[in-house]
């Protein structure tokens, strides 16, 4: 770091050769902050796309269960109306049988009826003790076929509403089986869809996360140059080169030096920072303290006395 006066660092930054080297820097540093944001902007992309494929993946293995659930209650109501036709076959083959009872009750009940007529007409023509007996007798057989009568009768009615009940649920389960089967097949069909599109962005996620690596490349590629033109001032200019600043150690004072600020920085600073502006600096404190260059350099206590009021007093223009 070789020494030098003001009006020859200010010449240093007027010759073509380190404006060409500042206008390089400015390009890498440009470029390293768009890698930058493109690179997180690539990295959230890649994120997101990557829990959404997850998600459209649990969704559609959630769905291929629906289709499973639907092709599953199809299966069991197919058995059910198997069960269903063979309980109608033996219920409509104990209606027949008792229809064929009932039947049989129906003409012995008439039998006895005509022959509970011919009796009551026989004892009124002629009253004996046998008359009476006969009559009583026939009407103890008409009251016991009427009662067997009504008692398979309902029987048989019982029988029947069963049948029937057999059959209306077996025509109910027959349709409901064809709409699972169909329901069945179109939840499979939306479960496809949702795996075609799971893979469709886990392939969007990984063209995105290479693309985001690139961007990082990029990144470190505009780092690199960076980093290079930093070093490249120190061989060039003579200077020790920082991230922020370029030092020259001053002619006149070896307690102070130039430094030359590479950054536009209203904040950070004692002062605010413009980009190729001159600052002195104590060589102790460094830029924690800077002052606008002149060609007067200030004394040692006078740089003290400015430093003390910075500390109590604060950045002009800011409170205390």
């Amino acid at each position: 770091m070789k020494p030098l006066r003001l009006p020859e660092v200010r010449a240093l930054l007027a010759q073509p050769e380190f404006q060409a080297w500042w206008d390089e820097l400015q390009k890498a540093r440009t470029a390293l902050t768009t890698a930058d944001k493109a690179y997180e902007e690539l990295l959230s992309q890649t994120t997101l796309m990557e829990f959404r494929a997850e998600l459209t993946q649990k969704n559609a293995i959630d769905t291929l269960y629906r289709a499973g659930a639907c092709e599953d209650s199809a299966a069991n109501m197919v058995f059910e109306a198997t069960e269903l036709e063979n309980r109608s076959f033996r219920a409509v083959s104990d209606f027949e049988e008792q229809r064929f009872k009932v039947s049989e009750i129906w003409y012995r009940l008439g039998a006895s009826e005509k022959d509970l007529d011919e009796k009551r007409e026989g004892h009124n023509q002629h009253k004996t003790k046998k008359s009476e007996a006969d009559l009583q007798a026939s009407e103890r057989a008409h009251h016991t076929a009427a009662e067997d009568y009504e008692r398979e009768t309902a029987r048989k009615n019982r029988l029947w509403e069963e049948v029937e009940r057999i059959w209306a649920r077996s025509a109910e389960v027959s349709l409901l089986v064809s709409e699972q089967r169909i329901r069945g097949k179109r939840i499979r069909k939306q479960a496809e869809g949702m795996f075609a599109m799971a893979e469709e962005r886990k392939q969007r996620a990984r063209d995105l996360r290479a693309e985001a690596e690139a961007s990082s490349q990029a990144r470190e590629s505009a780092e690199a140059r960076i980093v290079k033109l930093i070093e490249e001032a120190r061989e060039r200019f003579g200077c020790a080169a920082g991230e922020e600043f370029l030092y020259f150690r001053q002619t006149d004072n070896q307690k102070l030096a130039f430094c030359v600020s590479l950054v536009d920085d209203g904040e950070t600073y004692n002062v605010e920072v413009k980009p190729l502006t001159v600052y002195s600096v104590d060589r102790q404190r460094g830029v924690s303290f800077l002052e606008p260059a002149r060609a007067d350099a200030p004394s040692a206590d006078e740089g003290d006395q400015r430093m003390q009021d910075f500390m109590l007093k604060g950045r002009k223009g800011s409170a205390p």
